[in-house]
């Protein structure tokens, strides 16, 4: 199977040529790409990605190096023109689906969430190219505030467009943890086909919860959640290169894999590149240091505490319990969430963030810390879109 993303720019023939010669009848259209969390994912589940774009440049920079066969692109989808592109690339080729997480800033549960916010009409882009291009399937992933966005509303909307232009819609929410990601980390799914076989379709989990498991009567009950730990026993001990300072060069492994989900994270790579952390003033760096594993800024003495502001923030990670969510501000310790080591006083890495995400080490990005952080954090972990694309496949096979 092949999956593409969407490009509005004339492309040589030379590079046509190498997208469209495969043979294949179907192709798949991936929208907004990102840094590459859900190529990553699809991959992982054996898709070949032909054609990538995305409108922020750094994120681009960083799905073209991580994605070297991949046709990448710097583009807006907004500018594209569905007939023109079809006339150029589909070629009459069928489209079997499109992918794709439109972004989500203005979903968020952590933000206004204005309902109009221009930023959220990218999801009406998305369906648009849907009607256009009639896919077989789709698969449109978010963030779980959409559900609650003008009073639920929003996702009605979303439903009813779907079902006006013929197709079935089922809406599942998913959290990563269920799925070999060491996060609590929740996102919904607009997943949808002209027939019903897509109701039958079944994301199946890998872990379970602690309390499930201690309470199931199940013959081979599912592994537990992947803990913080699970990700960082084998770099825990390593201290990070600072802002600014090596951001590209290599650490040397200290210590040979500790769990499984370590090994799948080490194998394609001999060193760990961009452990790297920002900065912190003395300050910050004494009001960390009274901060115990899972405790936030609710637990510090009140002469270091800060006036007003989010309740969770300076929240540290816990060994023996998954994250809770990875956002694009986990590189700031005052940002709302759990973003401190578990026993360094001092944020996560971009690397120890990658990790908590599902991204192997070997993959790359790109900008400033405050980028990297940032592409992260918006991204699909790989684990969790690998889940979607199997099950995508059980159901077109």
């Amino acid at each position: 199977m092949h999956v593409i993303i969407f490009l509005c720019r004339i492309i040589s023939d030379e590079q046509l040529g190498k997208i469209f010669t495969n043979g294949e009848a179907k192709i798949l259209l991936d929208l907004f790409s990102g840094a590459g969390g859900l190529s990553c994912g699809f991959e992982l589940a054996n898709f070949k990605i032909d054609l990538a774009i995305e409108l922020d440049n750094i994120h681009y920079k960083s799905y073209k190096f991580n994605h070297p066969d991949t046709l990448s692109l710097n583009e807006d989808i907004t500018k594209f023109n569905c007939n023109e592109f079809e006339e150029t690339y589909i070629k009459g080729k069928e489209v079997e689906g499109i992918i794709g997480g439109p972004p989500c800033t203005g979903f968020s549960s952590v933000g206004n969430r204005r309902s109009n916010d221009p930023r959220n009409m990218l999801v009406f882009f998305f369906i648009k190219w849907v009607e256009y291009f009639k896919p077989l399937f789709f698969v449109m992933e978010n963030v779980k505030g959409i559900l609650t966005m003008g009073r639920g509303l929003v996702v009605e909307k979303i439903k009813k467009m779907y079902k006006d232009i013929g197709y079935k819609c089922k809406l599942q929410t998913l959290l990563a943890a269920d799925y070999g990601v060491p996060q609590l980390r929740e996102r919904v799914l607009f997943i949808g086909a002209k027939n019903n076989n897509i109701q039958q379709i079944n994301i199946k989990k890998t872990h379970k919860e602690d309390s499930y498991q201690k309470n199931s009567s199940d013959i081979n009950p599912l592994p537990s959640f992947l803990k913080v730990g699970d990700a960082l026993s084998d770099i825990l001990d390593l201290t990070p290169y600072r802002e600014n300072n090596g951001n590209d060069i290599g650490i040397e492994y200290n210590k040979p894999p500790q769990t499984s989900y370590q090994a799948y994270l080490r194998k394609h790579s001999d060193k760990l590149y961009e452990h790297v952390a920002p900065n912190h003033s003395k300050k910050v760096a004494t009001r960390i240091s009274h901060i115990e594993q899972g405790k936030n800024h609710a637990s510090l003495p009140k002469e270091l505490q800060l006036k007003g502001g989010y309740s969770n923030i300076y929240g540290r990670l816990h060994l023996n319990k998954p994250a809770d969510t990875i956002t694009g501000n986990c590189g700031c310790v005052s940002a709302p969430g759990r973003f401190i080591h578990p026993t360094q006083n001092r944020a996560i890495s971009v690397r120890e963030a990658a990790r908590l995400q599902s991204f192997p080490d070997n993959y790359r990005f790109f900008g400033s810390m405050r980028d990297r952080y940032k592409q992260i954090g918006n991204a699909v972990p790989p684990l969790l879109a690998n889940a979607i694309a199997k099950a995508i496949k059980d159901v077109v096979n």
